[in-house]
């Protein structure tokens, strides 16, 4: 099965106390998305945009902040560099950076 052909199971609700941790710098980065409600418990592939390598993809869970809950999508440690959010298996979506040592934030819609 290649590496975009994985199943997608449907995800339970992370629990509100969920935590996530970053490990970045010394050439790695994070990616936080904010997903639309059409990403509700569903799993997101990111890919770097040469294409080398697998897809990385993580669950869409919502989270809960002092002001608001959020659905997120958190990639807490990849190579920095240039990636492409898949908005399924076949259709590319927005290219966001991540950069060395930081977190990018992109919204998803």
């Amino acid at each position: 099965m290649a590496a975009s052909e994985h199943e997608h199971a449907t995800l339970a609700p992370a629990a509100a106390c969920a935590s996530v941790a970053l490990d970045i710098g010394g050439g790695r980065g994070a990616l936080v998305l904010y997903p639309g409600e059409r990403f509700r418990g569903r799993e997101i592939e990111i890919g770097l945009i040469h294409g080398s390598g697998p897809r990385a993809h993580t669950g869409v869970h919502e989270r809960a902040t002092h002001a608001q809950s959020l659905l997120t999508a958190i990639f807490g440690s990849l190579p920095a560099g240039d990636y492409v959010v898949w908005e399924d298996a076949v259709t590319a979506g927005p290219v966001v950076n991540v950069p060395d040592g930081g977190v990018a934030e992109v919204t998803l819609r």
